[in-house]
């Protein structure tokens, strides 16, 4: 049932995907106008059927119409419904449907929300937008001295998502990933000058918007989205070995793109361990490939500029003929924007180089 404490339930029809209650207040009278604060000069002026709407029950949406008394002021004349307070009547649904819309609507589209209650989408959309502008009133934001600046692919559109680095915190998700909508964002930020740093992708539109907004603050490319170009290469290279060998060695290298583009440190598995030296055994160019991925990684993991730069020279100096084609469409030189940067230019971009 509806166990609301202040409704009384007078009947209830039932159809194959709704519960319909038909209920009335039990609340005391009103003991005074609340327009002229006069008391007691009130008199009952009619009933009103209104429909109210509820949890779901069962699966089926849950209607509530109540027989709402009107009263009627003598000494001002202004009529007024008597309260309900189990309801939010300007939405015309319960107060705990509000709830439920509000924590429902983080894993679920408005639109299905909406059917499973029976609701307007505009209803489910305006209780959610104001759940977040109350969380939002009383959290208290610092602008991080570490900002973070990437982007996800959410319903069917990238989005810009905006980060504490230092904390490891999502601070906000914006529509669009363009200059300007990065700009309005930074600079409504407060105490802006506070960010030092700003770690993101090789994306020229937030570039832009920081070296606009925030040009002092010291611009970080995210290793993350360098060092998986030498996965990209890779697995360009695991691929063409594959059309090169034969059906049963294509056999023996199941999960190979697994096992070979997981880090040797992260290997826990001994048959994955095994299976990646008989393959960089047989497969001598694929072996040098694992390599010279493993070693792009270990640039990024060097205490210093100097100690990064010897080790590009060197990791450069180990790819072979046979593989340079494909590190070097990847790795030698990335296009940001309009503008190239040799891998060694993203390296001397990274002061200092952050994890991912």
């Amino acid at each position: 049932m509806i166990n609301l404490p202040n409704l009384k339930i007078l009947d209830m029809k039932e159809s194959e995907y709704d519960y319909r209650f038909l209920v009335e207040s039990t609340t005391p009278s009103p003991s005074h106008c609340p327009q002229c604060g006069e008391i007691p000069k009130l008199y009952k002026h009619g009933k009103k059927e209104q429909l109210f709407f509820d949890l779901p029950m069962h699966t089926k949406r849950v209607g509530l119409i109540i027989k709402r008394q009107r009263y009627k002021c003598r000494e001002c004349n202004e009529t007024f419904f008597e309260d309900l307070p189990d309801m939010d009547v300007k939405r015309s649904v319960t107060n705990r449907l509000i709830n439920w819309i509000q924590e429902t609507s983080l894993e679920k589209t408005f639109t299905s929300v909406a059917d499973e209650i029976g609701v307007d989408e505009k209803t489910v959309r305006n209780i959610f937008n104001d759940y977040v502008a109350e969380l939002e009133a009383q959290t208290d934001f610092r602008t991080p001295k570490w900002l973070g600046i990437d982007e996800d692919h959410l319903l069917k559109n990238y989005r810009c998502v905006i980060t504490d680095v230092e904390n490891k915190s999502v601070i906000d998700i914006l529509r669009k990933r363009n200059k300007d909508t990065v700009i309005s964002y930074l600079s409504k930020l407060q105490d802006i000058d506070k960010i030092e740093l700003v770690a993101m992708d090789m994306w020229n539109p937030y570039k832009s918007a920081v070296n606009t907004v925030i040009p002092n603050a010291k611009i970080v490319i995210d290793k993350f989205h360098v060092v998986k170009l030498a996965n990209e290469a890779l697995e360009k290279i695991r691929k063409a070995n594959r059309q090169n060998v034969s059906a049963q060695e294509r056999r023996q290298l199941m999960r190979d793109r697994y096992v070979l583009l997981t880090r040797r440190k992260d290997l826990n598995d001994f048959d994955n361990q095994i299976k990646l030296q008989v393959w960089t055994d047989k497969f001598p160019l694929l072996g040098q490939a694992y390599e010279l991925k493993e070693q792009f990684f270990d640039i990024y993991e060097a205490e210093s500029i100097d100690e990064a730069y010897k080790l590009y020279q060197k990791w450069l100096s180990n790819v072979p003929k046979e593989l340079m084609t494909h590190f070097e469409d990847r790795l030698s030189q990335r296009i940001i924007g309009k503008k190239r940067y040799s891998t060694i230019s993203i390296l001397r971009l990274q002061m200092p180089i952050l994890s991912p």
